[in-house]
């Protein structure tokens, strides 16, 4: 069995100009789209993650912590706000992951560096299975490095936590 974890599909990865905005974000969120329409299709448990905290950046007030078009909670599926990186930080999302302790948690979203390898390593260490589907998912630039390298790095470092899969082979999945 498996679940779908949405993590911070939020408009501060697509704004210009912001902090976090992902620049090559475009086929990642594509990817993560066919992901969640293909979950709800299958009536898996899906938990949507949002980040929520003070300053400038995923600011509780500001339009720009809102889910992207397409990625608000439908009204069967959980919503889990966390002000860490980890989605263990949130209660709800602790919740929805001792409510299926038999599915293995299909990870999607932002960032791979941060939020996505924070939750894995996290609920790995908790005895939690995952899988990270990598075309679904990028990271930030960071100084010299690429939002390209970045990411490749991070799925080499979740490799060790996670099942790795891609859109095409997590979306033909026999349930």
């Amino acid at each position: 069995m498996k679940a779908l974890v949405v993590i911070d599909i939020q408009r501060e990865y697509i704004a210009p100009g912001r902090l976090f905005q992902i620049h090559g974000i475009g086929p990642s969120l594509n990817n993560a789209y066919t992901m969640l329409r293909f979950a709800r299709s299958q009536g898996w448990p899906i938990v949507h993650v949002k980040h929520l905290q003070d300053g400038d950046i995923f600011n509780r007030s500001s339009d720009k912590s809102d889910f992207i078009d397409g990625f608000v909670p439908e009204a069967n599926e959980v919503l889990a706000i966390k002000g860490n990186y980890s989605s263990y930080s949130s209660e709800a999302f602790t919740k929805f992951v001792a409510d299926h302790p038999d599915h293995e948690l299909v990870v999607i979203g932002y960032g791979t560096t941060m939020c996505c390898l924070s939750t894995i390593v996290d609920g790995y260490h908790r005895g939690q299975r995952f899988a990270l589907v990598e075309d679904a998912c990028a990271a930030l630039a960071v100084k010299d490095y690429s939002e390209e390298a970045m990411h490749e790095h991070a799925v080499a470092i979740l490799g060790r936590f996670a099942r790795i899969t891609r859109t095409a082979d997590a979306t033909n999945v026999q349930i």
